[in-house]
């Protein structure tokens, strides 16, 4: 360890590594995705430093009948779940198909897969960009069609700099594994859970298998003085957690402060919320606050000035009735700032099927003692 600090040793490692390792990108394969509403399991190769996988979904369509309205959460929501498996058990990613788009607009910074319109595409209809998809598709023409968009799902919190949650992936024992379930709604009028909401008498099936390409991205350690592997074993132990799949419709009411808390024993990086409103996604917001320990506001915002937060955090609008804080400067340390919590207010009265989505993007060691994630209340 260099002087003695194994923090100094983790990011000379680090350095060493990123300076001498080759960067490989494995095409896995294109697998079959099975039916409505169910899962398919993807084998991942036991190969390098893992540090990011990257998948085109495709899912051929017929639209009949009338014109159909693409959901608000289109067409991420086709993967209701995406769950990423480390070789112990433990869930690395666990999050649905929409909260995962969010986050990786965050972490990119912009609208992630969405073309900017620059000049190639614009001057005289570029040739050599000639069925490129250059925007995700979501056709709604009724006929048959094809919905196809790319999603990025990180392993390591940045792969050129920062390896923390990086996975070990060069052993010949155990498997890892993602894993994604379907949506069993392709169609359902006036709910934004399905991939299409409308219109009322339309009809959506799917015409033919849908397919998942995934390509695996890794450092391939090289030996460098004396055979040595550099290999930074913090970061190695570090989970980057994407943690997900939380509903929660109690307390919800127009002009009420609905309280969120913040899972336990986290470095917190970014906590993300979803508003749906007799089910659909609305922007119904009056207040958000981040609050610790039941009484210290640390922050707040009405509706308007946090969309234009995340509007200019972000170089563009992500998603209608998403709210996102992110403490990637200063993460949230909940075992030293105690209770804390996002308190949202409805500003809209609340009927049918309600609820707040929720995720959050964290930092734990490997082998912590870890509470669930709380409802909220």
């Amino acid at each position: 360890m260099a002087n003695g600090n194994p923090a100094v040793a983790n990011n000379q490692m680090r350095g060493m590594l990123l300076a001498t390792a080759p960067r490989m990108r494995k095409n896995l394969s294109t697998f079959s995705l099975n039916g409505l509403g169910q899962t398919t399991r993807m084998k991942l190769f036991n190969v390098g430093v893992l540090t990011k996988l990257y998948a085109r979904v495709i899912v051929p369509i017929t639209i009949g009948t009338a014109t159909a309205t693409a959901s608000a959460k289109a067409p991420y929501n086709y993967l209701t779940r995406i769950r990423l498996t480390d070789y112990d058990g433990t869930d690395r990613i666990n999050i649905s198909g929409f909260q995962l788009f969010v986050i990786t607009c965050v972490r990119n910074r912009m609208p992630f897969g969405w073309n900017n319109a620059g000049p190639i595409f614009t001057a005289g209809g570029s040739t050599e960009l000639s069925g490129i998809v250059t925007n995700p598709q979501v056709p709604t023409a009724v006929g048959s069609s094809t919905i196809d968009y790319y999603i990025e799902i990180p392993v390591a919190y940045e792969a050129e700099t920062d390896l923390r949650g990086a996975i070990l992936s060069q052993t010949g024992v155990g498997e890892l594994y993602l894993s994604v379930d379907v949506n069993s709604l392709l169609v359902q009028n006036g709910n934004d859970d399905a991939v299409y909401n409308g219109a009322a008498t339309t009809t959506v099936v799917l015409n033919g298998t849908a397919t998942m390409q995934v390509w695996q991205e890794y450092l391939m350690p090289q030996t460098v003085g004396n055979g040595m592997v550099p290999l930074p074993q913090f970061d190695l132990m570090t989970v980057y957690e994407l943690n997900g799949m939380v509903r929660s419709s109690d307390n919800l009411a127009n002009g009420q402060e609905k309280l969120v808390n913040y899972p336990n024993v986290r470095s917190v990086i970014g906590a993300y919320l979803s508003f749906v409103n007799n089910s659909l996604v609305s922007n119904g917001m009056s207040g958000l606050r981040l609050i610790v320990n039941g009484n210290n506001i640390m922050k707040e915002w009405n509706n308007n000035d946090k969309l234009i937060e995340q509007r200019n955090y972000n170089f563009g609008d992500v998603a209608r009735g998403t709210y996102w804080e992110t403490h990637r400067s200063k993460p949230i340390e909940t075992a030293l700032f105690g209770n804390v919590q996002l308190g949202f207010t409805p500003s809209v009265a609340i009927t049918g099927t309600s609820y707040l989505e929720i995720a959050f993007e964290n930092f734990y060691t490997k082998g912590a003692q870890l509470p669930g994630l709380a409802q909220s209340t």
